[in-house]
């Protein structure tokens, strides 16, 4: 195999490799944040596959965006890094509220009335 065919396999396989990275990432940090308030294997799965797929579908997407508008692989793997973390963060932070609302721990606003009638 030729080093041009090497890089090109390098390339194609590269989605593969940022979603693994991603995984690791994700996992990683929800277990520390999961050890640290002590939680449940059970409610530990979920919140560690709810990051995994928000980490996997906003840093994917950001890096395959990226390098399609034409800028590096590092780049576009750094600015995919950041909008992981960021999208995995969100995601815990709605489910975390949902959670809350869902046990009547917090106050949820009252709707406004409709104009219909």
């Amino acid at each position: 195999m030729s080093t041009e065919q090497q890089v090109q396999q390098s390339l194609a396989d590269l989605p593969t490799w940022l979603l693994i990275l991603v995984a690791l990432a994700g996992l990683t940090g929800e277990m520390w944040r999961a050890d640290a308030a002590g939680l449940a294997v059970g409610e530990l799965a979920k919140r560690v596959l709810l990051r995994f797929g928000a980490s996997a579908v906003f840093g994917l997407a950001t890096v395959l965006l990226t390098t399609a508008w034409g800028s590096s692989l590092l780049t576009a793997g750094a600015l995919g890094s950041v909008v992981a973390c960021l999208g995995a963060d969100l995601a815990s932070g709605l489910y975390a509220r949902w959670l809350a609302k869902k046990a009547g721990l917090c106050d949820v606003p009252p709707t406004a009335p409709s104009r219909d009638g």
